[in-house]
């Protein structure tokens, strides 16, 4: 008895080794709306550093909203000229930056906190979980979408994941502090200088599921302090062409 039980100790599979586990076993989407706030911003502007930097940071304390500073040159941290059009394009700048834009509300400036509470409220038809781990330079997010109703068009329904930073510690005109952080700082769009991503979602049924990975280079980036976000946008010929559909992030 003691050798049987020996060799079915032996012969016993190690969890870690089972290969029906995968990244996204733990991902768990709920059916939950969140913000979105993207702050059209530089270093070299005054009035970011005066009330624009606050009032993204406003609107990310409403909670389960992603915020997002979007760097225009000649700021240090700018994000290619391509990607930043490809924002403003669809997006467009209210007379300049800051601005602030939320969900499909392109001129939120001071108001984006309230704008971004709508958006919490409002009901949810796809839902999102997410998270991330760094690996040999890379940051690999893991992404996992459910239906909550059945979705007509699917193809029409875009994804895109965007590489994130807190934490740069570097000069904010218009700012009080000595010493001004800038957060949520946009690095890359995983679909390159496209900022509303790709057509990878492919079941519209109601609770139907979707995974997917997104891999980003981190090498030059504090990795520690990165992360993602994931955007879903839909296609509509509206006054915004990619309307905002939901949000989460890694953070």
């Amino acid at each position: 008895m003691a050798a049987i039980a020996i060799a079915l100790t032996s012969c016993k599979k190690d969890p870690q080794e089972d290969p029906q586990t995968s990244p996204y076993d733990n991902l768990n989407p709920q059916k939950q709306s969140w913000g979105f706030c993207i702050d059209y911003t530089g270093s070299w502007c005054y009035y970011c550093g005066q009330w624009g930097d606050a009032a993204l940071h406003n609107a990310v304390n409403v909670g389960n909203t992603v915020g997002m500073a979007v760097k225009v040159s000649p700021d240090p941290q700018a994000v290619p000229e391509a990607l930043y059009n490809s924002f403003t394009s669809d997006r467009p700048l209210n007379g300049g930056t800051p601005t602030l834009a939320a969900g499909d509300v392109t001129d939120a400036d001071n108001s984006a906190a309230s704008y971004c509470a709508q958006l919490v409220s409002r009901p949810c038809t796809i839902g999102i979980d997410a998270r991330h781990e760094v690996k040999d330079g890379k940051l690999s997010v893991y992404v996992k979408t459910k239906n909550f109703e059945a979705i007509p068009n699917i193809s029409d329904y875009y994804m895109v994941a965007y590489l994130l930073e807190d934490g740069l510690h570097y000069e904010q005109q218009g700012s009080s502090s000595s010493d001004p952080v800038h957060d949520f700082v946009l690095r890359k769009a995983s679909s390159g200088n496209v900022y509303y991503g790709e057509q990878l979602m492919t079941d519209g049924a109601a609770n139907a599921e979707f995974t997917h990975t997104f891999t980003f280079d981190v090498n030059g980036y504090n990795a520690n302090n990165c992360y993602a976000a994931i955007v879903i946008y839909k296609k509509t010929t509206g006054a915004v062409t990619y309307s905002y559909v939901n949000s989460h992030w890694t953070k």
